[in-house]
């Protein structure tokens, strides 16, 4: 068999860190085929998918369990495809239910396991460390405080960067975008799976209704991920008599034309604090899975640019406290240029925790020097 490598990316932030990082390993081993699970820039950066990512964006628990059958199905085709073509590793990046569940069955197979981006054991309580320990055998993490974690816990990982820095730091503007009373833009960001975005965008669209009808914003801009149907938003944004500019720009030039945005919790919300601008962080789950999450949860916030941050850098919004009402009371508040400009500053603390770019070459040469080392 070609020297191949299995990754296994089930999340678009995840898609865009695995082509960087597929780049980066192909320079170092040109003739190396990828294959397993991912997006379009996976499948742009010449990786064989088995599966897109799209059809295993699951959110919640009653979600995962509807769609257990097909999820029973990738990870036996999955398992079945290792056991053919021995892949001289598998890349496993975050997306820890499947991703653990796949590494036992690789060690069992004798394949050995790089986990990029570490699922957030430090927010979920310990039980998933022991897995970590007996069934992966590199462990590459983006935070310091990552590596710290699992030090404790008799795990040595590797902290390797941010991947976001190498990707935004040349986009940063010179200068933070000046409030401007009577042009102030709002923007939308509610989420890369379909469900977040039926969920949070009808709220998101009732929050700049009544800001605007306030005439405390000009402007409505709607981020669009490229995966999911135009139809989706178009339903949604049917009923609201409000313009409102559906874009499918990348961040860099996206988020430098706001002045503030409601941003659905994950990794936009790292971004989103990469370029200083004010946000209202905001998530709804299902209940079951809302109530499971706070029986398991360990951490003060849910944001990752607060948990970065160290600090309530951004407020959030989750479950019933999200509401149209709060959300606009929080937003008019930020569009104050005063209180505006003071919020930028404090969210220059994300790119001092994220620190310098270089992410995805450090993380390639890691896996470089860990196949040398097997192939002795």
């Amino acid at each position: 068999m070609p020297k191949n490598i299995l990754l296994i990316a089930g999340e678009v932030s995840a898609d865009q860190h695995g082509a960087a990082l597929v780049k980066a390993l192909k320079q170092m081993e040109p003739g190396i085929e990828f294959w397993g699970i991912g997006g379009d820039n996976l499948a742009q950066s010449g990786m064989e998918l088995l599966f897109h990512l799209e059809r295993l964006a699951f959110l919640g628990v009653g979600e995962v369990l509807r769609h257990l059958p097909f999820i029973q199905k990738v990870m036996k085709t999955i398992v079945q495809q290792a056991q053919e073509r021995r892949p001289q590793c598998a890349i496993l990046i975050d997306y820890p239910g499947f991703n653990l569940r796949l590494a036992a069955k690789l060690k069992a197979l004798n394949i050995p396991v790089v986990y990029y981006i570490s699922p957030q054991l430090w927010a979920w309580g310990k039980r998933r460390v022991k897995k970590i320990r007996r069934y992966v055998d590199k462990m590459l993490v983006l935070f310091p405080f990552e590596k710290a974690f699992y030090a404790r816990h008799g795990v040595e990982a590797e902290y390797v960067g941010h991947p976001l820095v190498d990707k935004h730091h040349a986009h940063l503007p010179a200068e933070f975008k000046a409030l401007q009373p009577g042009k102030e833009v709002l923007g939308l960001l509610p989420g890369s799976r379909q469900n977040e975005v039926k969920t949070l965008l009808p709220k998101m669209l009732e929050t700049a209704f009544l800001l605007q009808k306030e005439k405390r914003i000009q402007r409505v801009r709607l981020l669009k991920v490229a995966h999911l149907s135009a139809e989706i938003y178009r339903d949604i944004l049917r009923p609201w008599n409000l313009t409102v500019e559906v874009t499918e720009e990348p961040m860099h030039t996206f988020l430098p034309t706001l002045d503030a945005a409601l941003v659905a919790s994950g990794t936009a919300t790292l971004e989103t604090a990469y370029f200083a601008v004010p946000m209202v962080i905001v998530y709804h789950v299902n209940a079951l899975t809302y109530w499971l999450g706070r029986l398991l949860v360990k951490v003060k916030h849910i944001g990752l640019a607060n948990i970065v941050a160290e600090e309530e850098i951004a407020p959030e919004l989750i479950q019933n406290d999200f509401t149209p009402q709060r959300a606009a009371e929080l937003l008019r508040d930020f569009l104050n240029p005063e209180k505006n400009l003071a919020i930028r500053e404090k969210m220059l603390i994300v790119r001092q925790k994220l620190g310098e770019p270089g992410a995805s070459q450090r993380a390639a040469e890691s896996i470089h020097r860990f196949l040398r080392e097997l192939a002795g």
